[in-house]
């Protein structure tokens, strides 16, 4: 039996934006995401920006904005396609840093497939960028990622990775062989289900997407259950409506992958963004089976885009930070009536 227990939340003030996804880097810092960003200490407005926490403790962590992206547009810029950039996962493998940046279409897409024909922010035609130098320079450019995206289509367009130790570095599950990936079917909130992919982790800097493959069979231990075609995947969670874009992080001391699932509770978009749950689930393997062992309700606040932090995860891996942000509707307000802002939350896990 397993329960998550959260502490107080804490506000980082100089910081401005939301999704906040991170990775424990091989210089020992952490790099951030943040989309429809100010960045740190009120930068220029972004689709999306690159950060770095730096610091030695929880406390003593401070914010700085490495890139402001520039090539990826002004916040809420959008394409000839309608449609504007946002990041997705990033990771860190072999001291290079690794991020998704896909196209969303923001609150403006409508799924006849769906239950509740509700408008979503769709994810589409995802890529993945490099930097060898923290976060400084990348590519794929982003006229590159627009006119020939690694992964055309919705089935993977919001990718998160399944994250392990500093650098990337873990053995289980093939993990010093292989860097895998979490995506739902196409949105950024409320989706369906979510699949698994994997590249060879001596490949990944390629950014070919022929060196990826997607669990098309029970067993990811065994080479003939990997597909190449993203369609033919099977999903490893089925939640419809529940399945937003996240990732997950092995906890090595305890032998197992958690994942913080997130969804709005009353609908989508602006009207329900002060309403969030998060769903925990637990799994042995990245292929699964994922279990789901509890939640909490954030009533009020509205929780999104929960990452779970490696740095300061305690040496038996019950103790943890989660990056997150809140309600995006308060991101007029002044000091603490505006929640959208890089959130730390300690959290306690119960075995």
């Amino acid at each position: 039996m397993l329960k998550i227990t959260l502490g107080t939340p804490r506000m980082d003030m100089n910081s401005k934006g939301d999704t906040w996804d991170a990775c424990w880097a091989d210089d020992g810092d952490i790099y951030v995401t943040s989309d429809d960003s100010y960045g740190f200490g009120g930068q220029p407005t972004r689709n999306l920006h690159f950060n770095a926490l730096r610091g030695d403790s929880p406390e003593s962590l401070r914010g700085e904005t490495v890139n402001l992206m520039d090539e990826y547009g002004r916040m809420s810029e959008r394409g000839p396609d309608g449609c504007m950039w946002k990041a997705n996962g990033t990771t860190c493998v072999d001291g290079a840093l690794y991020t998704f940046v896909s196209r969303h279409e923001a609150a403006a897409f409508t799924d006849p497939a769906r239950r509740d024909d509700s408008k979503l922010q769709s994810a589409a035609n995802s890529s993945l960028i490099v930097s060898t130098d923290h976060g400084r320079s990348w590519r794929r450019s982003a006229r590159e990622n627009y006119d020939a995206p690694m992964f055309p289509g919705r089935r993977f367009g919001s990718p998160f990775f399944i994250k392990y130790g500093r650098d990337g570095r873990g053995e289980a599950h093939g993990a010093d062989r292989y860097v895998y990936a979490l995506a739902n079917n196409g949105f950024w909130e409320n989706g369906d289900d979510m699949i698994l992919a994997r590249v060879p982790r001596a490949r990944i800097a390629r950014l070919d997407p022929r060196d990826w493959q997607f669990l098309s069979g029970p067993d990811g231990l065994d080479d003939s259950a990997w597909a190449a075609e993203a369609g033919r995947a099977r999903p490893v969670v089925e939640s419809p409506g529940k399945c937003s874009m996240t990732g997950a992080q092995y906890i090595a001391p305890l032998g197992r992958y958690l994942m913080i699932q997130w969804h709005y509770t009353r609908g989508s978009g602006h009207a329900a963004a002060d309403e969030t749950a998060w769903i925990y689930y637990e799994a042995p393997a990245p292929w699964g089976p994922w279990r789901e062992f509890g939640g909490q309700l954030f009533p009020g606040t509205g929780y999104y885009n929960p990452c779970i932090d490696a740095k300061f995860m305690s040496p038996d891996g019950r103790r943890f930070l989660v990056f997150t942000n809140g309600n995006f509707k308060t991101h007029r307000g002044d000091g603490a009536e505006c929640l959208y802002r890089l959130t730390v939350i300690p959290c306690v896990l119960e075995v």
